[in-house]
């Protein structure tokens, strides 16, 4: 898997060493923190992961960040 969202701990962000670049996103809904962590051939893709990411943390907030990773996954790019 090239991108992963995990939630921070104990107001700690996640390790990962197996994926180098991080972005810290926050939950809309309150301050629940998240890191989104992608590998070096995602660079490009970044902002709609980033996309991706809030929606994902959006649902997840109804489940009340009970997940400790939440899966996303790639659906391209929807033109208009």
């Amino acid at each position: 898997m090239s991108v992963i969202l995990m939630k921070f701990r104990d107001g700690k962000p996640p390790v990962s060493d197996a994926l180098p670049n991080q972005h810290t996103v926050k939950c809309p809904r309150c301050e629940q923190a998240y890191t989104l962590a992608y590998s070096d051939n995602e660079w490009n893709k970044v902002k709609d992961w980033l996309k991706f990411a809030e929606t994902a943390i959006r649902r997840d907030h109804d489940l009340r960040h009970e997940a400790a990773t939440i899966p996303l996954e790639w659906h391209g790019i929807r033109k208009r």
